[in-house]
């Protein structure tokens, strides 16, 4: 059972909790206690009643389109059953209509997702590919005149099919990316920032500095960073690009990276991280090449190569050296 709880102010917070709710209602009826914990949170204000009814008419549009192409008959998101609200939301409903308040559309509206450790391909209706990695979140935009992809979160790397009239553009904060037919990767990074890497082709990157927007064009084995430091532009050798984006054959390669920078990027994936209880350890170079999520073999074959142990809890695999083991 799904728990809906906590003090949501400002409108991201208002529109992620609304959503919650309606997603809750449709997996069957609400408890007595969650029905009261609903009623009494579209009662504290109107801004709670008016992002429900956004998110409820999202949902039904998204389950409209899941009915049509399955066939079968439409059935509406179950309703609050203590509706004093009724009235209350056809109001919103128009005044929000009005105003255009779409705000829940644009969370929720072509939204794929992946959990920690799941690597994606997903098959876009024009030719492209579309791949994330771990806990990374986009939304698809496709219009007449613009393919847009908004990532939320997380990296995602694109191979796009040529397509000159209908430009792809992947947004990510304030950083847009442009492209017509190329294989480029776009990336959050957790300390913030931004980060483009180019495999084939050309983008456009337009990132604002100042509030004022700058143009970088990037060609193959290039790589752009935007962060709050400022921006840097590097070239790659073709190695180091595939390298990079070998998560998305399911891959982890590992080439002469620091052994405690490779197994953060294993732990991205892993259910039981891997802990390096010697800072000389976690500092030695490293190679190999591991499958997305088996943090174990990252584990073992690092004690291996640096004639170490690994201990292997319910929470973690420890590794450090053996004793009287010499530091590299």
């Amino acid at each position: 059972m799904t728990v809906v709880s906590g003090d949501f102010g400002d409108s991201d917070d208002v529109e992620s909790l609304a959503a919650t709710w309606v997603v809750r209602s449709a997996e069957g009826p609400l408890s007595d206690v969650e029905q009261q914990r609903l009623d009494s949170w579209l009662s504290e204000n109107s801004r709670h009643l008016g992002a429900y009814v956004r998110a409820q008419a999202v949902w039904v549009d998204m389950d409209r389109v899941a009915a049509l192409d399955a066939g079968r008959e439409i059935e509406p998101v179950p309703q609050a059953r203590h509706w004093p609200w009724r009235r209350m939301a056809l109001a919103a409903s128009v005044l929000l209509a009005i105003g255009g308040g779409l705000a829940a559309q644009d969370r929720l509206g072509g939204r794929i997702a992946t959990a920690r450790g799941e690597v994606r391909e997903v098959a876009l209706d024009d030719g492209s590919k579309l791949f994330l990695n771990g806990d990374t979140v986009v939304q698809v935009r496709f219009a007449d005149k613009e393919r847009r992809i908004l990532l939320r979160r997380g990296e995602a790397s694109f191979q796009v099919a040529h397509d000159r009239a209908r430009p792809f553009i992947v947004q990510a904060d304030d950083v847009a990316v442009r492209a017509v037919g190329t294989d480029f990767a776009v990336g959050i990074q957790d300390a913030g920032g931004v980060s483009v890497t180019v495999a084939q082709g050309v983008v456009e990157v337009t990132e604002k500095e100042s509030g004022q927007p700058r143009q970088h064009r990037l060609s193959r084995d290039e790589q752009f960073v935007a962060a709050a430091t400022g921006t840097r532009r590097v070239g790659l050798d073709a190695r180091e690009v595939n390298r990079r984006l070998a998560w998305r054959k399911g891959q982890l390669v590992f080439r002469g990276q620091m052994l405690a920078t490779a197994a953060a990027e294993v732990n991205r994936y892993a259910a039981k991280p891997v802990v390096i209880n010697d800072p000389s350890l976690g500092r030695a170079e490293f190679m190999g090449v591991f499958n997305v999520g088996d943090a174990g073999a990252f584990a073992r074959g690092a004690a291996a190569a640096f004639n170490g142990e690994v201990v292997e809890t319910d929470t973690a695999f420890i590794l450090s050296r053996e004793q009287n083991s010499p530091s590299h």
